[in-house]
């Protein structure tokens, strides 16, 4: 059953929502906008990575290194990455962090229930405190390409 599983979320998903709620499961509020921008993909290596961005990030005036501090630290908090290996335990999947642009992850155990249905996947965290409120993060993925490019 569990090769079964992993062979369905084998590939890249797009982020098409990610949102809180309360313990009820009532919407709270969009946790990167309401339009945030991310991939997520598992290979048949065991490994995997994870990028998302909030919606509306503007560009940066200059390099990386070279633009406004308030300009890069705006931009580091409107987004996450991380990649490391991944396993299926029951309906619940393991990432296990080695690379992160969080440092605080790296070396962790990212633990997400894991729903599969119709061309999507539904990765939940579990309960955790936010500004004193009892959470759980919903993110929803999808197979087909979700990505909004900017056109040049």
């Amino acid at each position: 059953m569990q090769g079964d599983m992993t062979a369905k979320l084998l590939g890249t998903w797009y982020l098409s929502e990610a949102y809180a709620t309360d313990s009820a499961g009532a919407r709270l509020h969009d946790v990167y906008g309401a339009r945030p921008v991310g991939l997520i993909h598992y290979g048949a290596d065991g490994r995997m990575m994870a990028l998302i961005t909030h919606d509306g990030r503007p560009p940066l005036h200059g390099d990386r290194q070279a633009a406004p501090a308030h300009e890069r630290a705006a931009a580091y908090k409107s987004s996450v990455a991380y990649a490391g290996a991944f396993e299926l335990e029951g309906d619940w999947i393991l990432h296990k962090v080695d690379v992160s642009t969080y440092p605080n992850w790296v070396g962790s155990v990212l633990r997400r229930q894991v729903r599969l249905e119709e061309g999507r996947v539904t990765l939940l965290t579990a309960p955790q405190m936010q500004d004193g409120v009892e959470t759980v993060i919903k993110l929803v993925w999808q197979r087909a390409p979700f990505l909004r490019c900017q056109t040049l």
